[in-house]
């Protein structure tokens, strides 16, 4: 008996998706009594119904699961698994991504028997445009199949109908017909519950969701343009909603982030800000416009600010990364870098960060701690070789061959054959004095790097440095002329040949390597300007000193020029020269 007249209940849980119907009441009218019960439920299971009560909750965990499903290619691929928490009158949602983290609140806002949410409080770090724009791409994909959007309102038309339309075919029985109002949003723990009922008067609102609600329809077709991609469309929008509503402060940081991604509009964007709120007190927007602005201190009250008030820990991780890219002391950096891995302390990219400053500052036992941290938290073989292999890469760019030597031999236990992480523990033990084992092992590297069409430019050089100072010149030469295109150590490779050439007094052979060094620097600018320098200028002393070819000398000494402009010696070098070629032209030359 449902409220003293003949029903149908479920008798157990029904799970939809990421919900569960706990609870759904359905009455049958127009019955005459007295009734037959002998047949049991399957005498009335195909009468038409009155749906009377329904309750719906969802586990935020398994909101979570279901939304990871459907989002894993959402911010250029997900990272970490998605995260969902309980707000007032709402839920959390969370992201991290290849191109950024995101972070908004999904708020309860019925209307009658629709079910319609509100996205609020979007805010991200690292994003490629608005963060309210990626929300709503998000939501988008996520249940844009079965709710309609209008702005950033989502709403599912008559959801109590909706539901019992899936549930009650689905157990057997006939759906009821369904006149039912949405009640508030109530939760205990990770549990959100949502009651539907047909007694129910109609919805009222809190204050936080009504101002969201007002928003909402305040900036409807600025947020239908931002969601469909037309950033400037939505921006004129939004100037034009701040007209209706002045100084709104949201508003105001709309167009302001909008500005931010646009760039060089730091200073218009400052002054739609501040007019309505303080930008030390708009979060990682207000950061950024300062910081554009050379106020640092104010960038960094801002991003402290909006770490205070930030629930998503990888989020709140990310903007202490960012203030801890303007500090200039290195105890303050490393302070707002502990801070990111205390808020998150699995997030891979703020420990990554400590583990570099940790490097630059010489705590190489604490760079260690946060390698092994990085490799127990990851999983996988392939992630933990790559990581470790990474780790071991900056410990023995920093000068630790040591310990880079024992990250590389962690990372050779995930993946044994990789000729990257071999050549590395190689070159690790050539700066340790060990040879012999280094060159089994480069050679190795180079073996098993031809076989997976992987050629090791890397560790032909290296193998060739430790040949040349054994004396062997020839075969080490042989070694580098291995090295190819695609190596980053192409120009070394051909500074190196022509300079062993010329010791063995091939200087047609040194010629023409310091040629193709300096075809390698005109096309692909060296990360390393200074060292491509002097591999010109002494390109251009052997051209000039030992082969008296005067005009070869100013070509190398014109590219060393044009790389280091404010370079005394080498314009002291290329005027001696240019001289010297210019004289020679000016001299009458004999008719033939």
């Amino acid at each position: 008996m449902t409220r003293g007249v003949l029903g149908l209940e479920l008798y157990e849980a029904f799970e939809l998706g990421p919900l569960s119907v706990e609870r759904l009441d359905v009455t049958l009218p127009n019955l005459k009594f007295p009734v037959d019960l002998s047949g049991g439920v399957r005498v009335f299971r195909h009468r038409r119904g009155r749906l009377e009560r329904l309750v719906v909750s969802v586990e935020t965990s398994r909101l979570a699961k279901w939304l990871e499903n459907r989002l894993r290619e959402s911010l250029g691929g997900l990272v970490r698994p998605v995260s969902v928490w309980r707000v007032p009158h709402g839920l959390g949602v969370g992201f991290v991504g290849a191109r950024g983290a995101l972070a908004f609140d999904v708020l309860w806002a019925p209307v009658e028997g629709d079910a319609r949410f509100v996205v609020s409080r979007a805010r991200g770090a690292a994003l490629e445009g608005p963060a309210l724009g990626a929300a709503l791409h998000v939501v988008d994909t996520a249940v844009g199949g079965f709710m309609k959007r209008d702005g950033r309102a989502f709403a599912l038309a008559q959801a109590g109908a909706s539901v019992v339309r899936q549930v009650m075919p689905a157990v057997g029985a006939r759906a009821p017909s369904a006149d039912v109002r949405a009640g508030e949003l109530d939760g205990r723990g990770d549990i959100v519950r949502v009651e539907f009922d047909v007694a129910f008067p109609p919805p009222g609102l809190s204050r936080p969701v009504m101002s969201a609600v007002e928003l909402a329809e305040l900036t409807r077709l600025a947020d239908d343009q931002l969601a469909r991609g037309n950033v400037e469309s939505a921006r004129a929008a939004y100037v034009a909603a701040l007209e209706q509503a002045p100084r709104h402060a949201e508003i105001s940081r709309l167009v302001a982030d909008i500005d931010v991604h646009a760039g060089g509009r730091a200073e218009a964007a400052l002054s739609v800000l501040s007019e309505a709120v303080d930008p030390a007190n708009a979060g990682a927007t207000g950061a950024t416009l300062l910081a554009r602005i050379g106020d640092l201190d104010g960038a960094k009250v801002a991003l402290r600010s909006a770490t205070r008030d930030e629930e998503y820990g990888p989020l709140a991780a990310l903007f202490w990364c960012e203030l801890a890219g303007y500090e200039t002391d290195t105890a303050a950096k490393l302070s707002a870098l502990d801070e990111a891995v205390a808020r998150a302390p699995g997030f891979v990219s703020s420990r990554m960060l400590r583990f570099e400053a940790r490097l630059s500052a010489g705590d190489v036992k604490g760079a260690l701690a946060d390698s092994e941290h990085l490799e127990a938290s990851t999983t996988g073989n392939a992630a933990r070789h790559e990581l470790t292999r990474a780790c071991a890469e900056r410990l023995l760019a920093h000068g630790f061959q040591r310990e880079a030597g024992r990250l590389y031999e962690r990372a050779l236990r995930y993946v044994p054959d990789d000729p990257t992480a071999t050549a590395g523990l190689g070159r690790a033990l050539v700066e340790t004095g060990k040879t012999e084992r280094a060159v089994a092992l480069l050679e190795r590297a180079i073996a098993s790097g031809e076989r997976r069409g992987e050629p090791q430019g890397d560790a032909l050089l290296d193998l060739a440095k430790i040949l040349a100072k054994a004396g062997d010149l020839p075969q080490a030469i042989a070694r580098v002329r291995q090295i190819a295109s695609p190596s980053e150590r192409l120009a070394e490779a051909r500074a190196l040949e022509a300079s062993w050439r010329e010791k063995l007094g091939d200087l047609a052979g040194a010629t023409v390597a310091y040629g193709r060094m300096r075809e390698v620097l005109e096309l692909a600018p060296p990360e390393d300007v200074r060292r491509a320098t002097d591999w010109l200028a002494e390109a251009a002393r052997f051209e000039w000193e030992v082969r008296k070819d005067a005009p070869l000398a100013e070509r190398h000494l014109a590219l060393a020029l044009r790389l280091s402009p404010r370079d005394r010696r080498i314009g002291d070098e290329y005027r001696t020269i240019a001289a010297i070629v210019a004289a020679s032209r000016s001299r009458p030359q004999p008719e033939p």
